[in-house]
């Protein structure tokens, strides 16, 4: 592994700063709003641009990377995503920030689609799995260490210093990544019509679906889109070479529906983090450093559950971890409900610990669901469809609540109708998050219960293999001669 160090670095670097920089933003949202002289439910729009964008994108990404390389892919994406974590701090106002976010994320997708993907190409297959598990050490690490670091840097530095790291971080990732030898494309196709189509689809749908509260004519533009996202998945779905492999997804249920129960995990968790930072800093009027120390006992919390799911996978099962974390966060979230200005930090704490720890056991053991559902030359695969419905999810979640913090807060920053808006938001949000985590463990319920007949199946038909040999065995005179030379090959060849 040590010829492959200064990629792995690379690569840890990488997945620690783009999680570090996604949850430094919900800690640093007053301080933006106050530079830019907006509300600060506003600047949502720079965290919707870039999920959005990242999300939309991310099936063209895979494409260019399949085209062009995946040394290539990671390179362009790793170069331009540092320059534009620069030019964000240079954005005057509001929109040009969101702007330069929106091709942040198209230019990290680039990123996303290819770390693991280099990983398993070229770290040696005894060292893979800790290459693989240093990189999603990384992303939890930035998950866990970013709210009271960026707490203390916007208190101290101001918030563009944010930026400053991440930029300076990237671009020391594509230096050390520059001399690596390339690799050759998978395919000289690529095709160009359905990657755009899937961008700006999947990019007017989410945006449309921030703003239609705000702007009543873009409900007819999301209903138009969502149709024609229709015809653009009939289209995949006969193609012989799909951007988004509908007919592997579609024909495997327990896959399906492990998709499906994580999709709707991300999409009721996302926001957790950007709305208790919100009650904290915009309510209770913590400072940014309290408010991230405060917030680091969930992620915290995540990476410990994490850390011993895959054990408990191998003893109890791995569906059934999924059920209990899915539970667990559903019961996070209900203990919200009683979240008001008076509330104290024990039931804020409370959620905490059940969210975390449920998010952990659901994580890893779905990630091994999604694995073994599927043939080892189907791994690739497998990793992508579930990338995108974990980035799908995310960005689902941050474009609706972006649309409920429009719709319900119309008072000044300050006033106490504006602490009244902003809680109710809060508790409508929650309330969308419990029926996410609600429809989410009905499909991991689903899950388990096509994983049994799988399993069911296989004893069956490996009993119905090994019965005529036993029969015959059964049968045969007890002292027998040895087979004949053609006979032990005809038995060698069928064991084979």
């Amino acid at each position: 592994m040590r010829k492959h160090l200064k990629l792995l670095i690379a690569l840890c670097m990488t997945s620690f700063l783009t999680s570090f920089m996604g949850s430094s933003l919900n800690i640093a949202m007053p301080f933006i709003a106050q530079d830019y002289d907006c509300s600060p439910e506003n600047v949502t729009w720079m965290i919707n641009a870039f999920t959005a964008s990242s999300a939309a994108f991310l099936l063209a990404s895979s494409a260019l990377a399949n085209r062009f390389g995946y040394l290539n892919i990671f390179l362009i994406g790793a170069l331009s995503s540092g320059i534009l974590s620069f030019a964000v701090t240079l954005a005057p106002e509001l929109v040009s920030g969101a702007l330069i976010r929106g091709l942040q994320g198209v230019s990290l997708s680039l990123v996303f689609c290819t770390a693991i993907a280099l990983i398993s190409q070229r770290v040696e297959r005894e060292y893979r799995s800790f290459a693989i598990a240093y990189n999603v050490s990384s992303v939890y690490a930035g998950l866990t260490l970013s709210p009271f670091i960026s707490g203390l840097i916007v208190d101290t530095l101001g918030w563009r210093t944010m930026f400053y790291i991440t930029a300076v971080g990237l671009l020391i990732a594509y230096g050390l990544t520059y001399h690596e030898p390339k690799d050759k494309p998978i395919t000289n196709k690529m095709p160009l019509g359905r990657m755009a189509a899937s961008f700006a689809l999947g990019l007017i749908i989410l945006l449309t679906l921030s703003s239609y509260t705000s702007y009543s004519a873009f409900l007819y533009v999301l209903v138009v889109a969502l149709l024609a996202l229709v015809g653009y998945l009939i289209i995949e779905y006969r193609s012989a070479e799909p951007l988004l492999p509908l007919k592997f997804i579609w024909g495997n249920n327990v896959l399906k529906y492990a998709l499906l129960a994580s999709t709707f995990h991300y999409l009721a968790s996302f926001v957790f983090t950007l709305l208790i930072a919100m009650h904290l800093q915009l309510i209770l009027g913590y400072a940014a450093a309290t408010t991230g120390l405060i917030l680091m006992v969930q992620p915290f919390l995540m990476v410990l559950s994490s850390s011993f799911s895959g054990k408990l996978s191998h003893m109890v099962g791995p569906q059934y971890l999924t059920i209990t974390g899915m539970s667990m966060c559903l019961t996070g979230v209900i203990v919200l409900f009683w979240l008001n200005p008076e509330s104290s930090l024990g039931l804020i704490f409370s959620a905490q610990v059940l969210l975390g720890l449920g998010f952990g056991l659901f994580s890893a053991p779905n990630t091994v669901i999604v694995m073994s559902s599927v043939d080892p030359y189907q791994y690739a695969m497998a990793s992508a469809v579930q990338s995108l419905s974990r980035t799908v999810g995310q960005a689902a979640s941050m474009a609706i609540l972006t649309a409920l913090l429009h719709y319900t807060i119309s008072a000044a920053v300050g006033t106490a109708q504006y602490v009244t808006e902003l809680s109710g938001s809060i508790h409508l949000s929650l309330t969308l998050s419990s029926l996410s985590y609600g429809v989410g463990l009905v499909f991991c319920l689903l899950c388990l219960k096509n994983r049994i007949a799988v399993v069911r199946a296989r004893r069956a038909a490996a009993a119905a293999a090994a019965s005529p040999a036993t029969a015959t065995a059964a049968n045969a005179p007890a002292a027998t001669s040895a087979p004949a030379p053609a006979e032990q090959a005809t038995e060698n060849h069928a064991q084979q």
